[in-house]
């Protein structure tokens, strides 16, 4: 009867030990990922870099929610993250400023600077017109190779070369 006591306590022990570690291990995996999701909402970065992006022709209708045009701009490769996305945007100046209409965006901008693009309410037309009286100037990489993707707010693509 003592040696089954005392075999019951040792299997005791080792059960509470192998929950405690279990424990230790899911709240480090988790402590590391909110970190890092949290380190993401503030030190944005674009998905591509400045000479290889792609560009995006965005139709952004009156009723698109938040968490749609996030979802949008995760599937056609403008962001990495719709949820981060999501999270800028409601912490952002921007909140609740998206305008709809037809907006040209790029994979080598931070999410900062789409909301900035989606919140102006500068349609493509509008922003073509600015350009061509001021007299600005393009990126200086090569526009034949950078693709460019028409998108409706139903999520449908079209490609074509710029």
């Amino acid at each position: 009867m003592n040696s089954k006591s005392f075999g019951l306590g040792i299997l005791d022990a080792i059960v509470k030990i192998v929950v405690v570690i279990i424990a230790i291990m899911l709240i480090s995996k988790y402590a590391k990922v909110g970190y890092e999701f949290g380190y993401n909402i503030f030190n944005q970065t674009p998905v591509t870099t400045a000479g290889e992006g792609k560009t995006v022709r965005l139709t952004i209708d009156s009723s698109v929610t938040v968490t749609e045009l996030a979802k949008q701009l995760e599937e056609v490769g403008l962001i990495s993250d719709w949820k981060l996305f999501y999270i800028q945007e409601y912490l952002s100046n921007y909140h609740g400023k998206i305008t709809s209409g037809t907006y040209e965006l790029s994979s080598t901008m931070t999410a900062d600077e789409m909301l900035e693009i989606l919140a102006s309410g500068y349609t493509e037309e509008e922003e073509i017109l600015v350009n061509s009286e001021t007299e600005v100037t393009t990126d200086s990489t090569d526009a034949a190779s950078e693709t460019s993707e028409e998108v409706s707010e139903t999520g449908e693509t079209t490609e074509g070369n710029n």
